[in-house]
């Protein structure tokens, strides 16, 4: 499965695009993990939708969209056809549900700009981001007492997401902790047009089990 090429999705709306902009990124670090556990994962991202009428589960949805990702579609209108195209064995390994004939159908586009838009990146983020951290290990740790000895690390950082941009001209900026051993993002924050890195700083690691962790920040400028 090849990376994800840069998400260019200038039609969509801001919060599709940003969306869609983190589903790339968690693309490429579950691939890099050999992609087991994808549908783990976003069984772990709570469903923002009524219960009644629900004929895909969230995994199913969001693991034929980071196929589509990773098949290089970079607008919800590619990702929403490339879905609708999808072969017979992938919609079944993803759970896709099947027609009174037995054949598996996938969800209707309008289905999944729902989702994106109703879950939102930040949610999708959070989630992800909390079990990605769960299989990399993250959890507190004590200080060293039998001697000198090197601590579980955490880099800082915000970057632009290059490419992506909704309809309102803004170009969705993530402020991402990861971890320095493996680089896996265990949290990110969408950072709004009228603030910046700072005052969402505690808010991206609060609930995190890094107790003992030492923080790091890449200097800008």
């Amino acid at each position: 499965m090849p990376a994800p090429a840069a998400v260019s999705t200038t039609d969509d709306a801001p919060e599709v695009a940003a969306a869609i902009a983190v589903l790339a990124e968690r693309a490429v670090l579950l691939h890099r993990g050999g992609g087991a556990g994808l549908l783990d994962c976003f069984a772990a991202v709570p469903d923002p939708r009524g219960k009644r009428g629900i004929r895909h589960g969230l995994p199913t949805i969001l693991g034929l969209c980071t196929a589509a990702v990773a098949s290089g579609c970079v607008s919800l209108v590619e990702i929403t056809d490339w879905v609708t195209h999808a072969e017979q064995d992938l919609l079944a390994g993803v759970g896709a549900r099947q027609d009174r004939g037995g054949r598996h159908v996938p969800p209707h586009p309008d289905t999944i700009e729902r989702v994106f838009s109703a879950l939102g990146a930040q949610g999708l983020a959070e989630h992800t981001g909390a079990y990605l951290g769960r299989q990399a290990g993250v959890g507190p740790v004590g200080a060293p007492v039998a001697g000198p000895e090197l601590l579980a690390a955490l880099a800082i950082d915000g970057k632009a997401v290059k490419g992506a941009i909704g309809t309102d001209g803004q170009i969705p900026y993530l402020l991402a902790a990861a971890t320095h051993q493996n680089s896996t993002v265990i949290a990110e924050r969408l950072i709004g047009a009228k603030t910046n890195e700072v005052p969402e700083f505690a808010p991206l690691l609060r609930g995190l089990p890094v107790g003992g962790w030492v923080l790091s920040t890449y200097p800008h400028g």
